[in-house]
């Protein structure tokens, strides 16, 4: 039997009771971006960094984490281009461990006629230096390794989603080219970063140049996600579209991502959300168990 160590100070030794807590969802793009929510306020100058404080922003935007455990209730709306909407429902359980943030998730397919299927697709996702990822669609059957070409595969067919988008590795890759500022929508500055993927990882094995991130100037919290590939093209944007406040701590409410050769869209949007939470390590145990 897996287990991962958590940090005893934010978990519980009791189970979790779905009828005791509000139910919500999203991992380390969540949680790195919540502690003040980008406001209205006049824009900054258009300020370039030098790269020293470029490395303390970002090392800072690694640190950033929600004030105990968390589990978030969401919804997809997948919007392909020339086809209808189809959404689904999911959960999101996360903590922390030494290696980052550690995230259960569980997405719900819809049948043809817009019911619930009966077998959910589940993910354990390790964020950090060196991200893992599990993933299992028979909650009778245990949790199996996600590796290679299967981390960027969409998580439910046709879905924009991949396990590389919930990891988000590029978060922790040594190597930038910081980009300078740019407006992000009408009033606000992010300072941009290109994040540059080791020689031999799979993202670069995989074509990708780098991965453009954009941090708030003001808040270091994170508005734009953009895969390069190595013809310059953007691939896909992550773009953070709103927040919400819950219980004194702000987290991302609703998120877009568009695959930039389709066109196709995946919204994520939080219904629910708690915060604040101990939750029981057995949540993210690699076994049978529930």
């Amino acid at each position: 039997m897996h287990r991962f160590t958590l940090h005893s100070k934010n978990l519980c030794l009791r189970p979790i009771h779905c009828t005791c807590v509000v139910l919500g969802l999203f991992c380390v793009l969540l949680s790195a971006s919540a502690q003040r929510p980008p406001s209205s306020e006049p824009r900054r100058g258009m300020e370039r960094i030098d790269q020293a404080e470029g490395e303390q922003r970002l090392e800072a935007f690694r640190q950033q984490r929600l004030d105990g455990d968390y589990v978030f209730e969401f919804q997809l709306e997948h919007k392909p281009r020339r086809a209808r909407t189809v959404r689904y429902d999911g959960i999101m359980w996360g903590t922390w461990n030494e290696q980052g943030a550690l995230t259960r998730f569980k997405v719900l397919p819809h049948q043809a006629d817009g019911t619930t299927a009966n077998a959910p697709v589940e993910l354990i996702v390790q964020n950090g230096p060196e991200p893992e990822a599990w993933i299992r669609r028979d909650p009778a059957a245990a949790f199996e390794p996600v590796a290679g070409e299967a981390l960027f595969e969409p998580l439910l067919p046709g879905l924009v989603y991949s396990v590389f988008d919930l990891q988000m590795p590029f978060i922790y890759w040594e190597e930038f080219i910081y980009e300078g500022p740019s407006l992000v929508g009408v009033s606000r500055v992010g300072q941009n970063f290109l994040m540059l993927p080791p020689a031999e990882s799979e993202s670069a094995r995989r074509g990708i140049k780098g991965v453009r991130v954009t941090l708030d100037d003001t808040y270091n919290a994170l508005w734009r996600v953009e895969v390069v590939h190595e013809d310059e093209a953007v691939q896909s944007r992550f773009a953070v579209e709103s927040f919400k406040k819950v219980q004194e701590q702000y987290i991302v409410k609703r998120i877009t991502l568009t695959d930039h050769s389709s066109r196709d869209r995946t919204t994520f949007d939080v219904v629910e959300a708690s915060v604040g939470l101990r939750l029981d390590p057995d949540l993210w145990v690699l076994s049978t168990e529930d």
